[in-house]
């Protein structure tokens, strides 16, 4: 399972998010992953918006503590009740081995339903390029659904299917995300 809260809250036109993260397998030792940091959301005209943050990941598996700064730059497109994301993100694994830097570019397809779009499905392909070597090396599929469950609480299901190069394992997972309005719009 990967779990997800999110903890989200606007501030004038900045939306800020405070993710808390856990990656547990049923055949591995656990946590294999928990992490937590924050986020920006910048408005920018043409429907873009810019992303900095910070992310801390623990790998109690591998006795690795990773830095993580980012920043993102993502453009969307509406129509009717289609939402098309290309989020173009740039990362780095500070004590990782090597601390890669890596690019990461999301495509995402969201449709909203029902009252007040209470309900969405979305699907969503993303890709890791490792500047750090010159090499695509991972690629993720997301499909999923949710819904509001009150002004202040979403919950979306999905399943992610990674597939990682130079012959790991496949990885195959359900997940949750809750998502948190602290400050309602």
């Amino acid at each position: 399972m990967w779990d997800e809260l999110d903890l989200t809250a606007s501030w004038m036109k900045v939306d800020l998010m405070v993710p808390l993260l856990a990656r547990t397998d049923t055949r591995l030792p656990n946590p294999q992953l928990a992490a937590t940091g924050i986020t920006a959301d910048f408005p920018l005209p043409w429907h873009l918006t810019l992303t900095g943050g910070y992310l801390f990941a623990d790998l109690p598996q591998r006795s690795d503590k990773v830095h993580l700064p980012l920043i993102a730059l993502s453009k969307a497109f509406r129509g009717r009740r289609f939402t098309i994301t290309d989020r173009n993100r740039f990362e780095e694994l500070i004590g990782y081995p090597t601390s890669p830097v890596r690019y990461r570019n999301r495509l995402m397809v969201d449709r909203s339903f029902g009252v007040h779009d209470g309900w969405h499905l979305f699907v969503d392909d993303e890709i890791f390029f490792n500047l750090s070597n010159d090499s695509w090396n991972q690629n993720r599929f997301q499909a999923g659904g949710g819904a509001r469950l009150n002004r202040r609480l979403f919950l979306d299901f999905y399943y992610l299917q990674r597939n990682p190069s130079g012959g790991a394992p496949t990885t195959r997972v359900l997940g949750t995300t809750l998502r948190v309005m602290l400050t309602p719009k």
